[in-house]
């Protein structure tokens, strides 16, 4: 019964609660001079990771640097294997990679909106954070569960869930909802996506275990 609700409201309200609460081109903008001093990123996607920071403000002493790649993904967080060997963990360093490949079959960065790119980026800061807390044995496990298609899952699961206990399901809701529902991607991503990642239903089916969404109305 709980799981029908939950499909029903997704499908009927989930455009009223996502768009409701999705930051604005012009505000965007306005926190393009706000980047922490320690983030090394491309002009073109500046206003993106300031308005990101000012979400996770305990990463914004974290050294991390931004670059353009062509990757099998649409973007892809590491820590600087160099830093993660010689360095105490509170001087690595960490890498976010965004996908340029124009053949690619997902989504690329560019064709997402605001807010739903709001969320990708807080799903790959997340993991910055979760390597953060782990010794080299500890960030070496997380590259053994990529190994196998369940500790794969359950390796995304974690992540997306610490975006849901920070706060900020609304940017993962638009994320997945995007990728799932809006974006052109192939089919055979999107199903990637359903085995790998959180999809909106079952965010939503999170959120209501944990009582967030009792806070929240649906305007259906």
């Amino acid at each position: 019964m709980r799981k029908i609700w939950t499909t029903a409201a997704l499908f009927l309200g989930l455009r009223t609660f996502m768009w409701a609460a999705e930051p604005t081109e012009v505000a965007m903008t306005d926190f393009c001079g706000a980047l922490p001093t320690s983030w090394e990123v491309p002009e073109a996607y500046c206003s993106l990771f300031a308005a990101a920071a000012e979400l996770v403000p305990d990463l914004q002493q974290e050294r991390i640097c931004v670059r353009e790649r062509s990757l099998s993904t649409t973007m892809a967080a590491r820590p600087v294997l160099g830093s993660m060997l010689f360095r105490s963990r509170d001087q690595r360093s960490y890498v976010i990679e965004i996908n340029t490949n124009v053949n690619f079959d997902g989504v690329l960065l560019q064709e997402v909106p605001v807010g739903a790119r709001l969320g990708l980026v807080l799903h790959e800061l997340m993991h910055i954070k979760d390597y953060r807390g782990r010794n080299v044995l500890g960030v070496a496990q997380r590259g053994w569960q990529y190994l196998s298609q369940r500790g794969k899952t359950r390796f995304e699961w974690e992540i997306d869930r610490m975006v849901l206990k920070a706060g900020l399901e609304t940017y993962l809701l638009l994320w997945a909802h995007f990728v799932m529902e809006e974006s052109e991607a192939s089919e055979a991503y999107k199903e990637f996506k359903r085995e790998v990642y959180m999809t909106p239903v079952e965010i939503f089916l999170d959120l209501e275990e944990d009582g967030v969404l009792q806070d929240h109305r649906l305007v259906i």
